[in-house]
């Protein structure tokens, strides 16, 4: 259940970081004049994005048959929480 949400919120997350992030005094400065940009790279981001979206569809998706371990489920919610948490956060220090 908790992956479902995940995968859920996954793009309502990064829509929501973005749009916060342009809201700032820094976004603004970056995008007029090219000042105080971020050096966080854009397939760093993708990349958290690509991880959180794959591991929530290994979590909802996967028969237990297939699983290496009882808590293979677990562990790949738990790090696609990680993987959502860290997208978000680096949207949000990056204009």
């Amino acid at each position: 259940m908790a992956a479902k949400v995940g995968l859920a919120l996954l793009v309502p997350t990064a829509v929501v970081s973005v749009v916060l992030s342009l809201m700032t005094e820094r976004a603004a400065d970056c995008v007029m004049y090219g000042n105080r940009c971020s050096s966080i790279p854009g397939p760093m981001i993708f990349g958290a994005f690509l991880v959180s979206a794959a591991l929530g569809v290994f979590a909802v998706g996967c028969p237990r048959e297939w699983l290496p371990f009882a808590s293979a489920r677990s562990w790949a919610v738990k790090l696609q929480g990680v993987a959502q948490a860290a997208m978000a956060m680096l949207l949000l220090v990056s204009p």
